[in-house]
């Protein structure tokens, strides 16, 4: 294996460690450590494609000032008591120097106190990363939602 074959195979990795890192990070509500994985100038959104309207629907879209904002509120407002447990495929990468294009899939399942579990959101993430100091963040993590009926409605990240 040539060295340019193993970079890319290292660089893959830890852009999926990124990728699992976020879901992680989110099961565990850990809302400060899942934006550290943002780049100064990147951008967070939730869409979904809306057949009533032939669309796509963009239901969360923000920049990571505007996001940081928004996550030093979670707390106090009235919460979903269940907890989520992220399941992450990552299927494939595309690199362009210190920039990489990564598709995941993703389920997403929601226990709740009495220990009733079922999925709670399905779909993809389409994201753009760059390398930065060495690591990898997020310039833009677009949550692509299957799933148009989120039962209970949430305003934590997915």
């Amino acid at each position: 294996m040539s060295e340019s074959q193993i970079a890319e195979l290292l660089a893959k990795d830890a852009v999926f460690d990124l990728i699992r890192r976020t879901a992680a990070r989110l099961d565990e509500e850990a809302l400060d450590q899942w934006l550290e994985l943002f780049a100064a100038d990147s951008e967070y959104e939730i869409k979904t494609y809306g057949p009533e309207i032939n669309s796509d629907m963009s239901w969360w879209k923000s920049d990571r000032e505007e996001l940081a904002r928004i996550l030093a509120e979670v707390r106090d407002h009235v919460r979903d008591p269940g907890q989520r447990l992220h399941l992450v495929t990552p299927i494939s990468i595309e690199f362009s120097g210190d920039r990489a294009a990564a598709l995941s899939h993703f389920g997403i399942l929601r226990t709740t106190h009495d220990g009733k579990t079922g999925i709670y959101a399905a779909g993809r993430y389409e994201d753009s990363v760059i390398k930065e100091n060495g690591c990898w963040l997020y310039e833009c993590h677009r949550v692509v939602l299957d799933t148009r009926m989120l039962e209970p409605f949430t305003h934590l990240p997915l």
